[in-house]
């Protein structure tokens, strides 16, 4: 039997002023610390990350769900994915509006036939599950949107090793803000969330660049051909600043080992073992 590990973040980006740091990093801790109860208790990875992001989208705080960032015509429109690294399987959302909580989404796709839907499509799929609806514009992204402002934060995630060595990932943004309508986000994309039996991992930050690296799929793929989750880490760190790459990733292998990487300001996380429970850097 494994210890279970669960990292989440919060996005990647500038640093953030001490008030409003004292508030995320208070709002990841009692996440991490609750959600990691349940795989104490016995839960599953995959039930794990989405009961995590679930969270995270409920929280006004971040760039998910409730409070996320609205494009340039001032709608908000969500992404997530999971990946399910025991079953290798992948779903995402892409662009949907008046959905609360994408991530629940892509938990009932990951057993459909079409496991990726975009935005009407995704919306009809949700109603037909029942799932709640919600305006998440809040009147901080309305102000932010009025003024052209990109905002703050990023994409949020979380990543999970349960007791039976499974691995899950889970992501969830309301994308960069003041992007062009159709405008895809990495987070539904394997490139920004990925996992399979080796290894966990999800990305924040530019999506584009996040895109152009490849760099969740990359990162795990580089795990499972036998590499260390830190040397293929610093690899792909090192490759991103050759790039010039702006984003950061949380990521969790088979044997419990984790990474936290960035070549942003900063990169809000919390990660909890059954050892300690820390988190929430910046350079």
């Amino acid at each position: 039997m494994r210890r279970p590990v669960l990292l989440i973040h919060g996005g990647a980006g500038r640093q953030v002023g001490p008030e409003r740091a004292v508030a995320v990093a208070a709002s990841l801790q009692a996440i991490a610390e609750a959600v990691h109860e349940g795989l104490r208790a016995g839960g599953t990875a995959l039930d794990a990350v989405v009961e995590a992001i679930r969270r995270l989208e409920d929280d006004p705080l971040f760039n998910a769900g409730t409070g996320s960032k609205l494009q340039v015509d001032g709608a908000a429109r969500l992404s997530a994915s999971l990946a399910d690294g025991a079953g290798e399987r992948f779903s995402g959302v892409i662009n949907v509006e008046g959905l609360a909580n994408p991530i629940r989404l892509c938990r009932h796709l990951l057993d459909e036939r079409d496991r990726v839907l975009a935005g009407a499509g995704a919306l009809a799929r949700a109603r037909a599950l029942g799932l709640r609806e919600k305006d998440v514009r809040t009147e901080r992204a309305l102000a932010a949107w009025r003024e052209a402002s990109e905002g703050r934060h990023g994409t949020v995630g979380a990543v999970a090793l349960d007791r039976h060595g499974h691995l899950a990932a889970a992501s969830s943004t309301g994308g960069r803000g003041m992007e062009q309508v159709g405008r895809v986000s990495d987070s539904a994309t394997v490139a920004g969330n990925y996992a399979d039996r080796a290894a966990a991992v999800t990305c924040t930050g530019v999506g584009e660049d996040i895109v152009d690296g490849a760099l969740a799929a990359r990162l795990v793929g580089a795990v499972g051909l036998g590499a260390g989750l830190e040397d293929a880490a610093d690899a792909l760190v090192a490759r991103m600043r050759q790039h010039g790459w702006q984003a950061g990733f949380i990521g969790v292998d088979a044997r419990g080992l984790r990474v936290v990487v960035h070549t942003t300001d900063a990169l809000y996380w919390w990660a909890v073992t059954p050892e300690e429970s820390r988190g929430f850097s910046a350079a």
